[in-house]
């Protein structure tokens, strides 16, 4: 398999037929970082197309130095700001649940646990859901992009346009407020409906 810089060097040598093997690559997990700003499959696709195109368009300004996927968040992370910009609505990382058959952007429950149990983490997992959407701007993009996708802080930092001192702050205070909100739930024990 080639790699992202084969790719890119043989989109712009005008082989643009190879740019869907960069969105192949990395279509599912731009999908899923938009998800986790907009809470919504349909807006996500939407998101995420949308990035693709503006990628596609700015490829020849790419630094080769640079990582694709890396590049490729930041214009996800971008979009979704934009999108929440254009509906006039303050940006929100899941819209909150009212049916129970809608996805969560993480599962808490252990599939070995007895139905009660996964009943009580679904409901946690909704808690951790909208306390995070209640998080600034800035601490919510670096909590995101770390704890639910998995980037280093070097790369969010550049997703981030910020030193990776700004990203480890906005983490510590991202997990600060976290704590905060959530304390009453973890010692309480969660409602289960009969």
């Amino acid at each position: 398999m080639a790699t992202d810089a084969e790719v890119i060097a043989a989109i712009l040598r005008g082989d643009t037929e190879r740019y869907a093997e960069l969105v192949t690559r990395y279509q599912q997990a731009a999908w899923k970082l938009a998800y986790s700003f907009v809470g919504n499959w349909e807006d996500a696709k939407d998101i995420s197309q949308n990035g693709f195109v503006n990628a596609y368009r700015r490829l020849r300004g790419f630094r080769r130095d640079a990582k694709f996927s890396t590049w490729l968040y930041r214009i996800i992370v971008n979009e979704c700001k934009d999108f929440f910009k254009h509906r006039a609505r303050r940006v929100r990382l899941v819209e909150p649940a009212t049916d129970e058959d809608e996805p969560l952007v993480f599962d808490l429950a252990d599939p070995a646990g007895d139905p009660s149990d996964a009943l009580a983490s679904r409901e946690l997992a909704r808690r951790l859901q909208q306390a995070i959407a209640s998080l600034a701007d800035q601490q919510r993009t670096a909590f995101v992009l770390h704890h639910l996708h998995g980037l280093p802080i070097e790369e969010i930092a550049v997703v981030m346009s910020c030193r990776g001192g700004t990203v480890k702050a906005h983490l510590f205070r991202a997990c600060a407020r976290l704590r905060e909100q959530l304390a009453p739930y973890l010692h309480e024990p969660v409602e289960v409906p009969p």
